[in-house]
């Protein structure tokens, strides 16, 4: 569902990634390595909005459970 990338950054999945990036990428970026997982983002934890993160981390677990269950 997510994981910790680094202290502070977050992975999570999402299907907004460009969106999120392009709207602040100080808080929403990726690296070289997640290039080839374009469901991934990473987040800056105290940089994004507590509401937000809730609905990224929900977004993350129902995306990751369609994974599983597929």
């Amino acid at each position: 569902m997510a994981r910790m990338w680094e202290d502070g950054v977050l992975t999570v999945k999402t299907t907004e990634r460009e969106a999120l990036a392009a709207s602040d990428p100080e808080t929403f970026f990726w690296t070289p390595h997640h290039e080839r997982s374009p469901a991934l983002v990473l987040v800056r934890l105290d940089r994004v909005d507590p509401s937000e993160l809730e609905e990224l981390l929900d977004e993350s677990h129902r995306i990751a459970g369609a994974v599983r269950g597929a």
